[in-house]
């Protein structure tokens, strides 16, 4: 059986655990942009914590590249680069399709019945908070995905890629309604599974993430949310929009 993360919405069993999800949440939705400064003592008062648990759950989110630490300063909301946008797309590709091209001779009738179990999750548009469930979802769906080929070390490294993609993805999600579209594409990708056709399912691999890096693409040309985007180097680029809403609370993390 091939082993896929832990579900989101598993109870988090620390408050460093609660604290972390609710900050990640909070980063990936924009609530906190790209270059704002945090501080331990804010963080403890804004998701009810000491300042132990937010110390350890801004450790994990410096590992994922979402946060950087300066000494002295503080913490800091981690800037978005085109270039590393680009970047994440192609080793996405890489990974996934390779993961895709094993899963098609591996999976089990079993597994991908539980692939088709996390297909049908979608979004509620321009329902902000519905977006950070949805998102959690999806990249339950494709980490489960890479893990039928059976590669381990595939799958943690495209674990942590898509974790750290998930800004990025919150960007073309707001362009229009396509929590359908989504859904047939996976649908889609099942089939060609159940089928063995690897032609197929590689050809359906290639097709959402191509859809997605175009969503992404997009949502930048169209600049409808506020995001200082850099080039790789120090300057930026702002777009202007409302803001999300305030911050999420330690519990309505648990349940994304």
């Amino acid at each position: 059986m091939a082993v896929c993360p832990a579900a989101p919405d598993r109870p988090p069993r620390t408050v460093a655990e609660s604290v972390y999800r609710a900050l990640r949440r909070d980063i990936i939705t924009l609530r906190h942009p790209p270059g704002t400064s945090l501080t331990e003592q804010e963080l403890a008062g804004l998701y009810g914590s000491s300042r132990v648990p937010v110390r350890e759950a801004c450790r994990r989110l410096q590992q994922e590249g979402l946060l950087t630490a300066i000494p002295y300063k503080g913490y800091f909301v981690s800037q978005i680069s085109l270039a590393d946008i680009e970047d994440s797309f192609d080793l996405r590709e890489l990974l996934e399709c390779h993961a895709v091209a094993r899963a098609v001779r591996r999976a089990t009738p079993e597994e991908i019945a539980h692939l088709e179990e996390l297909a049908t999750t979608g979004y509620t548009y321009h329902d902000w908070a519905s977006y950070g469930d949805f998102l959690e979802r999806n990249r339950e769906f494709h980490v489960c995905l890479a893990a039928l080929g059976g590669n381990q070390r595939l799958v943690c490294v495209l674990d942590d890629l898509l974790g750290a993609m998930q800004r990025f993805f919150f960007l073309g999600l707001d362009l229009a309604d396509f929590s359908t579209q989504m859904r047939h594409e996976h649908e889609g990708l099942i089939e060609a599974l159940r089928r063995r056709s690897a032609e197929d399912a590689l050809a359906r691999i290639h097709e959402q993430i191509d859809s997605s890096r175009l969503r992404v693409r997009r949502a930048l040309e169209r600049g409808g949310i506020d995001l200082p985007l850099t080039t790789g180097g120090s300057q930026s680029r702002p777009f202007s929009s409302n803001q999300p809403p305030g911050p999420a609370s330690p519990e309505d993390a648990e349940h994304g």
